[in-house]
């Protein structure tokens, strides 16, 4: 799954879809921000995912499943595709 660069919510507004990561020794940080277009004084929307890395270390080396940036980054899309719509209802 692919985060598009913008997105229309349902009331018609376009934002500009923004990925950021900060991947340290001790943590993983995902945010996707949602910025609205011609509407200087909105603020933008951001989901962000924080993932500890004794955590990840831990499923590692247990053999369980570690959730891949793109995973994170889907499941944030799919939040704020929710938040959009549930903004204007």
């Amino acid at each position: 799954m692919v985060v598009p660069a913008y997105c229309r919510s349902r009331d018609g507004r376009v934002f500009r879809v923004q990925r950021f990561s900060d991947i340290t020794t001790e943590r993983a940080r995902y945010v996707l921000r949602a910025t609205p277009i011609r509407q200087p004084d909105a603020h933008p929307i951001e989901l962000a995912c924080e993932l500890q890395a004794a955590l990840l270390r831990d499923k590692i080396r247990h053999g369980q499943a570690v959730p891949t940036p793109e995973d994170m980054f889907e499941q944030l899309w799919q939040q704020l595709q929710l938040d959009l719509a549930a903004r204007r209802a």
